[in-house]
């Protein structure tokens, strides 16, 4: 025990990292297998190791607190974002299986699969430019291979896939120019140490903060520049789809958050012009999503918009705190709220709408109407999961408070302008939900729809992220009445932050 324990802190914070290792070494003997036992065998096998990376990464930092030198950083942040990454290629993962676990590539795919897992985690915990430019380079190309190889049977997909990936392609140009010119600027590499010194006030330091801002704009596919995303979310197989939505964004969600110390440094200052600027963006993208979302009777299309609200309301986050309505705290807790919601609803919901596709054949909201008549259990969750997108109306309790302080009118045109925006988006939000649920339960059900037969474990998927939606506003409840619930001698505020 005492060995492992030594080993462990020579390894520190690696741990996660050598297990996934661990699997590719050992996948690399059966690459070119294509026995059906044996892929059940090595998905359980890649399974078991991901589990275990996912409680690496959670015991190492209870173990031996924070880590930092010159390259990487590891702390309660770094790990909560390595715990998502994890929980989320869990589950992807059980969704490959399902859907690609008889193909011949199945076997090609997990490994791509893991070391794009791994390329993510270094994303994550590195600090320094060099490493963070290579793992983020390592990353695109791991995704667009996975992407390519689950999507080697769909027919005219390869012109949307090199348009869709011309953009990460262009974020990673883009870093590395930001990165050369904080490096010129101030012979630092990393965030925190310029943020730290005299160059900050540098112009060519917000040069670099402009050119971060239009890769990360590029790398999510935000109003107006949506169509490739579009396009190739409507023309992928369902793992494609699940790869992008549930790994590539993440994973862009955590790298965009690298930079928001200098962001906030910019805002603090009362950047008027900047505030503006980006107010102005996050309103058109929240507003065009939603939109969009409302407009389209495809699924695929409808969550696609909904996510990309979703990813809208990270810069609502800091357009909010450059106005002073929250704090940066409020802030990066918003953050982490967020993806809560977008995985817990989005990757069940998807789920079903996709076994339903595959089993109707066609990608139609119609498909699931009087899906709640003759599928009752299954219309319950669906209906408990679009209801947890209406979480989003904490953001009304920052306003709140602040016209309490200062009074409506002395509020501020923008504070007023961005409660009016979200106000419509949250409105426009709740009519795709309403639109989702009219459906699921009027209407006689198809003659496709009822030939559906959904499996067991779908049942249980569900069950899971439905029961954690509903306990978490009874959590909150409980909370908010002075009751202390604390989870491994961390209470809930203290567990996140």
């Amino acid at each position: 025990m005492i060995f492992l324990l030594k080993l462990s802190e020579i390894v520190n914070p690696f741990q996660s990292i050598i297990a996934l290792s661990t699997v590719i070494l050992f996948l690399s003997f059966f690459a070119v297998s294509s026995n059906k036992a044996i892929k059940k065998y090595l998905f359980a096998v890649v399974l078991f190791f991901m589990l275990a990376a996912f409680l690496l990464n959670i015991h190492s930092y209870i173990l031996f607190d924070s880590f930092s030198d010159s390259l990487i950083l590891f702390g309660n942040v770094q790990m909560i974002e390595i715990g998502i990454i994890l929980f989320s290629a869990i589950n992807v993962l059980l969704f490959i299986f399902i859907r690609d676990g008889r193909e011949d590539y199945f076997v090609k795919e997990l490994t791509l699969f893991i070391f794009l897992v791994i390329s993510a985690e270094f994303v994550i915990i590195s600090k320094n430019f060099l490493l963070m430019f290579i793992a983020l380079s390592v990353f695109i190309i791991a995704m667009f291979q996975l992407v390519s190889i689950v999507n080697s049977k769909v027919d005219k997909i390869i012109t949307c896939t090199l348009r869709f990936f011309l953009r990460p392609t262009l974020t990673v140009i883009f870093f590395f120019t930001g990165f050369s010119l904080l490096y010129g600027a101030s012979d630092f590499k990393e965030f925190n140490k310029i943020l730290e010194s005299e160059h900050i006030s540098s112009p060519i330091v917000l040069l670099a903060l402009i050119i971060f801002g239009i890769a990360i704009y590029l790398y999510f596919f935000l109003f107006p520049v949506q169509g490739p995303y579009m396009k190739i979310v409507k023309r992928n197989s369902s793992s494609a789809n699940a790869l992008l939505w549930f790994l590539y964004f993440p994973a862009g969600i955590f790298l965009f958050l690298k930079t928001g110390s200098l962001y906030s440094y910019f805002m603090e200052r009362n950047n008027v012009y900047g505030s503006i600027i980006l107010i102005t963006l996050t309103c058109g993208c929240m507003l065009a999503s939603n939109i969009g979302a409302i407009s389209t009777k495809s699924p695929r299309r409808i969550i696609s918009f909904i996510f990309l609200f979703f990813i809208s309301t990270f810069l609502f986050n800091i357009s909010m705190y450059s106005t002073g309505v929250i704090t940066g705290y409020l802030m990066n807790l918003f953050n982490f709220i967020n993806i809560f919601i977008m995985l817990f609803s989005f990757m069940p919901l998807y789920f079903i709408f996709s076994s339903i596709e595959d089993n109707t054949g066609e990608d139609s909201i119609r498909n699931i109407r009087g899906l709640g008549r003759n599928y009752v259990y299954t219309g319950v969750n669906m209906v408990v999961l679009s209801l947890s997108w209406l979480g989003l109306i904490y953001y009304l309790e920052p306003f709140i408070n602040l016209f309490k302080r200062s009074g409506f009118l002395n509020a501020g045109v923008i504070n007023i302008v961005l409660l009016t925006v979200f106000t419509i988006c949250f409105i426009f939000l709740s009519g795709n939900i309403f639109r989702i649920i009219v459906n699921i339960f009027k209407g006689a059900t198809g003659e496709a729809m009822k030939k559906v037969q959904f499996s067991r474990f779908l049942y249980v998927y569900i069950t899971f992220y439905s029961l954690v939606i509903i306990s978490v506003p009874v959590i909150i409840l409980i909370d908010r009445l002075g009751f202390n619930i604390r989870f491994i001698d961390f209470g809930i505020k203290e567990f996140i932050f």
